[in-house]
């Protein structure tokens, strides 16, 4: 998806959206597709991109990986900012979905760009840190704290697409809009 005024991003930067060098790493034990296999040679381009496997091969000029691996892991449902909004909704008393909902609405209400891109790049290297090796967003702030738009509408989106590039993690950005408050038609309020 693109708004008026903005590039679309190639498949490539959407799928490696930073360069590093070619590496080549021996895997001690890895999984290939259903098989454990032992001193696994993989060659990594410099996109990111797998370019050769080869079980057993030549451990020379490797980084070794010592253990067990598995490849890296799609997370395909993410709202990045609410990383930062942890315990919040959380407590004794009575809670429901229209509760934790309430508070997340308040929180959204003081999050600036810069917030969002700071929140989103750290969630990030948390999920690259365990192993996530790109990430589906469903993002749905699109509205500065108390209202109004922004000149730029994509502005919250380019603050995701930049603190993915930051991290260094693959990027699925899925823009989505309200048009109802609740599962009863409601009108939308607040948010």
């Amino acid at each position: 998806m693109t708004w008026e005024g903005t590039e679309p991003m190639t498949h490539k930067e959407q799928m490696f959206p930073t360069a590093t060098p070619r590496r080549v790493f021996r895997f001690e034990r890895l999984l290939v597709g259903d098989r454990w296999e032992r001193d696994v040679r993989v060659d990594v381009d410099a996109t990111g991109r797998i370019v050769a496997l080869d079980p057993g091969g030549a451990p020379d000029g490797c980084e070794p990986v010592a253990g067990w691996a598995v490849p890296g892991v799609p997370n395909v449902h993410s709202h990045s900012f609410q990383r930062a909004m942890a315990g919040l909704a959380e407590g004794r008393g009575p809670e429901s979905f229209w509760s934790w909902r309430d508070v997340m609405y308040s929180f959204l209400e003081r999050l600036t760009p810069d917030d969002v891109e700071a929140i989103t790049a750290q969630l990030y290297v948390e999920m690259l840190k365990a192993g996530f090796t790109c990430v589906g967003e469903f993002h749905y702030l699109h509205h500065p704290p108390g209202g109004g738009r922004y000149d730029d509408r994509a502005e919250m989106s380019r603050r995701i697409l930049a603190a993915a590039r930051t991290a260094g993690i693959g990027l699925v950005h899925m823009p989505v809009v309200y048009e109802r408050g609740g599962f009863g038609g409601e009108e939308l309020v607040g948010g």
